[in-house]
């Protein structure tokens, strides 16, 4: 049920992103880049370049706002209904094996809606397994933004099927980290509020919830990636995109990934849809990219940290050297695990 949750929305996305994105690009996109022939090479650059407003924007729409939407209505159900509450009473055996228990499981699959909410929600975890808890939840947590956005690469790249070994990889690797560099003993938590029935949808408050979602992505979310375009494009113009490939050169050299993939890196430590960019001048980037570097590159940029807002929340809610310590032993385990995955690799 719990791969049900997380499965029904992305195969969802696909099928209908898959059907309605050449239309779009036919339809729109293209009358749109060709009537830009005749603006200045700035205005060109700027809304329909390599990092354009108009061009890698549409891709943070068309992925990553239907995953938003139908994430919402799988989560919301299982909330509304109670049934969340059952499955991860269900799967607590398992979880204090990495010590954490079956409530703890609720602020990560919340998590894979948004991180920042799934770090709020551990306010009802032990004291124990909070941080735990929260440092699961910014390793492994993919959240609806980054899944668009990973679906959307690996789809670019005509390899889908990348994305089912990504998500089992980013949770597997997460429950070692979280088993690794938090060693709470949580077999002998007992488990405090008794198990809710299995009732109606008020569909009052479900609809608020799907609206809310929506929204943030809306006003919020999608704001934010555009002005990343914008700054990316303006670098580009004023050649300064290679201060980008001096500050990841050596890590990029590490895993033998192109110094031109250094803005996703650098811009996934902001926001994970930045590894959109990565679809920038019409997929020529990734064209150049094998499989296997495609995806160390893509593991890597979702696992190197956590984004900004997720950060400074884990501050707020557990203190600046929590947070600090979370995201130094996340980008520890980030980079030996992306190490021994280029190895097997390549």
């Amino acid at each position: 049920m719990i791969f049900l949750m997380f499965a029904l929305p992305v195969i969802g996305t696909y099928l209908f992103t898959e059907w309605i994105e050449p239309i779009v690009d036919q339809s729109v996109l293209s009358p749109i880049v060709i009537a830009m022939t005749q603006a200045p090479n700035f205005v060109q650059d700027l809304l329909v370049g390599d990092y354009g407003l108009i061009t890698l924007g549409s891709y943070s729409f068309l992925w990553v706002f239907p995953v938003v939407f139908l994430l919402s209505i799988m989560t919301s159900l299982t909330e509304e209904t109670g049934l969340q509450e059952h499955l991860t009473t269900a799967l607590d055996p398992w979880l204090r094996k990495i010590g954490l228990t079956g409530r703890d499981l609720l602020p990560v699959i919340t998590g894979f809606g948004c991180n920042v909410v799934g770090v709020f929600q551990s306010r009802g975890c032990s004291s124990c397994t909070r941080t735990a808890c929260v440092s699961l939840i910014a390793f492994g947590s993919a959240c609806s933004y980054q899944i668009g956005a990973t679906l959307s690469i690996f789809n670019a790249a005509k390899s889908p099927f990348l994305f089912i070994p990504y998500l089992f990889l980013l949770f597997f690797v997460g429950a070692i980290h979280t088993r690794i560099w938090n060693r709470t003993v949580a077999v002998d938590l007992a488990r405090v509020a008794p198990l809710p029935y299995i009732q109606r949808i008020n569909w009052q408050t479900f609809w608020w919830k799907i609206i809310g979602s929506s929204k943030q992505f809306l006003v919020q979310a999608m704001p934010i990636f555009l002005i990343i375009c914008i700054v990316a494009s303006m670098l580009q113009l004023l050649d300064l995109l290679n201060l980008f490939n001096w500050f990841a050169f050596p890590l990029l050299k590490l895993f033998s990934l192109p110094v031109e993939t250094a803005p996703a890196l650098i811009f996934s430590f902001i926001r994970k849809d930045s590894l959109l960019i990565l679809n920038e001048g019409q997929g020529s980037l990734m064209a150049s990219l094998s499989v296997s570097q495609l995806f160390v590159l893509v593991y890597l940029a979702s696992t190197l940290s956590a984004c900004l807002v997720t950060i400074l929340t884990i501050g707020r809610e557990l203190g600046w050297k929590t947070a600090g310590s979370i995201a130094g032993r996340q980008i520890i385990t980030s980079i030996s695990s992306a190490a021994l995955l280029a190895w097997i690799l390549y």
